[in-house]
């Protein structure tokens, strides 16, 4: 097997995404991490930071307290 040279490392700037393709690339980016053998923790790191924030950002908006039945409701339970 033929080993291809390494390209230098890259840089990316990216548009602001929503909550759901950040997680999406959080999980390619662990499964290249995970293929290819390659250090990605620290941009791992970064997004994980990203999806903190935007997380406890939502939980500052939420309402509050929800009753017990609502909650089961939501968890699909009877």
């Amino acid at each position: 097997m033929k080993t291809l040279p390494l390209i230098s490392s890259i840089s990316l700037e990216l548009p602001p995404l929503s909550r759901m393709a950040v997680d999406e690339l959080y999980h390619f980016l662990q499964y290249l991490q995970f293929k290819h053998d390659v250090d990605l923790e620290s941009v791992l790191e970064d997004l994980e930071d990203e999806m903190d924030g935007f997380d406890g950002e939502l939980a500052r908006e939420e309402t509050g307290e929800i009753s017990l039945a609502l909650f089961k409701q939501e968890l699909g339970l009877k």
